[in-house]
């Protein structure tokens, strides 16, 4: 993992290879000390190491020019009724977040929200969780991450929330793969949602978002070069797909709300 010991390391290894960082993320999961919650915890110390951990992250991404951390709270939830008390905890992750986002305005703290797994309920359980929490620390630096699947699992429109997201310029990280919605598999990206993935890249070719196109695949058997590139060409092939697309004739298509002529017409672009 990246730590302050090996980050001149890192930051020399990249340089040597021309290589930039897209995204630092801070470890509040694999721990066991925050089995329990990390920034939703109760117990003052272990909030506070978490919290001094992703300050820490936010200042090793600033440091490696990644511009951008990543903050997936996988252990802050509840799996029973009655075992938290949410008044108390949204309160405490609200702080949490605010603490960490002024620690450094000069970084971004993108909030990956996720259905469930590792608890059976996550905290930012939502695309809509996330914009709101974003919204409720009042910090400009504070937005949402956006991963491909977890957006599947959650059952929503990906293409959907690129452009909800955008219209609040809170759009600040990608993790793009695939899953069959029932569980965060992970596998190459549009192996299964083909045309909504096609249509997520669409709308997120009509939004603002600068940042990098990060892949979050596990290829437990298959090759894993071989997986991010069949990847990458999905996700170029698509691209090249969606700017072939007249928007006027499309807009035309969809004042009329007709989803056969919509999926016509784009099926004509394939």
């Amino acid at each position: 993992p990246l730590n302050e010991k090996n980050v001149d390391f890192i930051k020399k290894a990249l340089s040597d290879r021309g290589l930039k960082l897209a995204c630092c993320d801070v470890d509040l999961f694999s721990d066991p000390i925050f089995a329990r919650g990390s920034l939703m915890s109760e117990n003052p110390e272990l909030r506070k190491k978490a919290i001094d951990y992703s300050k820490k992250a936010m200042d090793i991404a600033e440091y490696l020019e990644a511009g951008v951390m990543n903050l997936w709270p996988g252990q802050d939830g509840f799996d029973y009724p009655f075992q938290i008390n949410y008044v108390a905890q949204w309160n405490l992750f609200v702080e949490a977040l605010i603490e960490i986002a002024q620690h450094n305005p000069r970084v971004r703290l993108s909030l990956e929200y996720k259905l469930r797994e590792p608890r059976t309920h996550s905290t930012i359980y939502s695309s809509g969780t996330a914009l709101y929490l974003s919204h409720a620390t009042g910090c400009s630096n504070v937005g949402v991450t956006v991963d491909l699947g977890h957006s599947f699992n959650c059952k929503e429109s990906p293409a959907n929330v690129v452009a909800l997201l955008d219209k609040f310029e809170k759009l600040f990280v990608l993790h793009l793969n695939d899953n069959y919605r029932d569980w965060d598999d992970d596998m190459a990206v549009g192996s299964v949602h083909f045309w909504e993935t096609l249509e997520f890249i669409y709308y997120l070719n009509l939004s603002n978002y600068e940042g990098w196109l990060g892949l979050d695949i596990f290829p437990y058997r298959e090759d894993s070069a071989d997986a991010c590139r069949y990847s990458i060409e999905n996700i170029q092939y698509m691209l090249d797909v969606v700017k072939k697309i007249d928007l006027k004739t499309l807009h035309h298509i969809q004042k009329e709300a007709n989803s056969l002529e919509a999926m016509r017409y784009i099926g004509s672009l394939l």
